[in-house]
């Protein structure tokens, strides 16, 4: 009879056989590995297919010809609000050398601050999270659309003091809503 230690034992025709073949671990380990190689070489061709064919931004920044939405807005107030000073100046000083077309130019700006007010606030919804900022800038765009409604009047009159006197209030609401949009705390 065996001995049980040589039961176990496989015979030399055995060995030869385990040597030539792998064991089911090691089969498995091989396999796995192949896979997770081949998984880290997909996964890596992909990132770079993703990095590499990324579509453009949706407004047309690769031209240089155009902002993103919010930018715009932003851009458009800033435009508005440094125009002012010369259309006040203009109408306040000079009104008796404004002629007909100059009054019907004026009314097109007149509309030009009324969208300001759409633009404040479109702005004010996504730029302004204080609920109490959000609710003055609330006031400020109606406002400045009430004021834009207003100057109709002096232009129809062809009264450049009251006008004057429109477009400081609306430069006030216009200075107003960018302090609004100020969050750094005073020192």
């Amino acid at each position: 009879s065996l001995p049980a230690a040589a039961a176990f034992m496989p015979s030399a025709t055995t060995q030869m056989s385990i040597t030539d073949k792998l064991t089911v671990c090691e089969a498995h380990q091989s396999t796995r590995r192949s896979i997770l190689a081949k998984t880290g070489a997909t996964l890596a061709s992909l990132a770079t297919i993703a990095v590499t064919t990324t579509p453009p931004a949706f407004a047309d920044l690769a031209d240089g010809n155009a902002l993103p939405e919010g930018a715009q807005q932003f851009k458009r107030l800033v435009n508005l609000k440094a125009d002012l000073p010369s259309v006040i100046k203009r109408v306040s000083d000079s009104a008796s050398d404004i002629d007909r077309k100059e009054w019907e130019n004026l009314s097109d700006f007149m509309r030009r601050v009324y969208k300001g007010g759409d633009d404040m606030k479109a702005f004010s919804k996504n730029g302004i999270y204080d609920p109490v900022k959000k609710k003055k800038a609330e006031e400020d765009y109606k406002l400045l659309q009430k004021l834009a409604q207003a100057g109709d009047v002096p232009i129809s009159k062809e009264d450049g003091a009251k006008l004057g006197e429109v477009l400081k209030k609306a430069y006030i609401v216009l200075d107003d809503f960018f302090d609004l949009l100020n969050d750094v705390p005073d020192l």
